[in-house]
């Protein structure tokens, strides 16, 4: 963020804000403040909402009380918010991240994390393309289901210390959650479920300790529920950006075999066009003023990016770490974004994408629910070398 600009009321912001998508969060008597990226596009913060202020009282909204004072630096105060709300992570989550993994999960985050999850599509696309060369019709798949989902949650298993034991429960809890589904019932499922794996990991590593981050954490929380509340901020963060950012990162890879060498600035583009964090709940830990708004300490206040790293350079942005959304698994995140493009981009020259993608009903994040793809019938087909043996 650079500058900002005019505190502006909500209905001169309807036009812009109904193109970005942004309309539920401005049926609002608060202000709206618009302001202004490096690139010169616009940004808003949207203070006094009222539906903003019953949602932060939720604890599954807990997150949003995390970072503090609207559009500034982190503060000794800041530091102590996090401390109290995250006990296990007391030193910091950066530092806490890299520290609590272990020395070869760390050189994975480096190195091999890319190469294994570039295998793991490799291996997942290789057999959507079988199934479509065994049948007559084009193979209707979904990335998002099929390859996306899975091989995120395998990789945040490993990442998190996750137990071969607890793996498929895992595995099926992110599945799950990743339909992002609005209805009571299923929200409430889906926590239960959390909690009891949560439950049972911690139980695991207080028996098996591990050089990881759950034995970190169970060693000094003294309740579940305090686990809980730690880890599923790394889970929920981890998982639901990276899917988010994956599925629009196979969608823009090229059908003509150049996406191998255009990795890196396709997914530096592809995060900086479709950014998988769109906005971000703060709380004031002391009294500011933007644009002549005054926010008084402990007002929930509502940062919405709506169109972050659009200009033609490069600029700071809310994905894996820029601008505003400072993000500790970044170096993971972006290591296995790489891998999965690298194993997808052979099969992408077969791939027909028709205009049918769902995304998700949120503001919140850019991320599909579904990217269906065709892949090509038998006739076809080209022909496998294994045939002519």
């Amino acid at each position: 963020m650079a500058a900002l600009l005019d505190a502006w009321d909500d209905s001169s912001l309807y036009p812009e804000a109904l193109r970005a998508g942004l309309l539920p969060y401005l049926h609002t008597q608060g202000p709206c403040i618009a302001v202004g990226t490096r690139d010169g596009r616009r940004a808003w913060a949207v203070t006094g909402h009222r539906a903003l202020r019953e949602a932060a009282l939720r604890p599954r909204d807990f997150s949003g009380e995390l970072l503090g004072t609207a559009m500034s630096d982190a503060t000794p105060e800041e530091t102590a918010l996090l401390r109290r709300q995250l006990p296990g992570l007391a030193d910091g989550p950066h530092a806490r991240m890299r520290r609590g993994l272990s020395a070869s999960l760390r050189a994975d985050i480096n190195r091999g994390l890319s190469e294994r999850a570039r295998e793991a599509v490799a291996g997942r696309t290789a057999a959507l393309r079988r199934t479509s060369c065994a049948g007559k019709r084009a193979c209707l798949a979904d990335l998002v289901g099929d390859v996306v989902v899975p091989v995120v949650a395998d990789a945040l298993g490993e990442l998190l210390g996750v137990p071969t034991a607890l793996k498929e429960e895992f595995r099926s809890w992110c599945v799950d959650s990743s339909e992002m589904t609005a209805e009571p019932e299923a929200e409430e499922r889906a926590l239960r479920a959390f909690l009891h794996i949560c439950a049972q990991l911690r139980r695991h590593r207080t028996v098996h300790p591990a050089e990881d981050l759950p034995t970190f954490l169970a060693a000094r929380l003294t309740s579940t529920a305090e686990f809980a509340l730690n880890w599923v901020l790394l889970v929920k963060a981890g998982f639901g950006a990276t899917v988010s950012a994956g599925a629009q990162l196979l969608r823009a890879l090229p059908r003509d075999g150049s996406a191998a060498e255009e990795v890196p600035t396709l997914l530096d583009d592809t995060l900086r066009r479709h950014p998988p964090i769109l906005q971000a709940r703060r709380t004031a830990t002391r009294p500011t003023v933007l644009a002549g708004q005054d926010i008084v300490a402990g007002e929930r206040v509502l940062l919405v990016f709506a169109a972050p790293g659009l200009g033609p350079g490069a600029a700071p942005h809310t994905a894996f770490g820029h601008g505003r959304h400072a993000c500790p698994g970044a170096p993971w995140a972006r290591a296995l974004l790489t891998g999965l493009a690298h194993g997808a981009a052979p099969a992408a020259t077969r791939w027909q994408l028709p205009d049918t993608a769902s995304a998700y009903a949120t503001s919140f994040s850019q991320g599909l629910l579904t990217l269906p793809a065709d892949h090509a019938p038998a006739a076809r087909c080209p022909a496998d070398p294994r045939s002519a043996r």
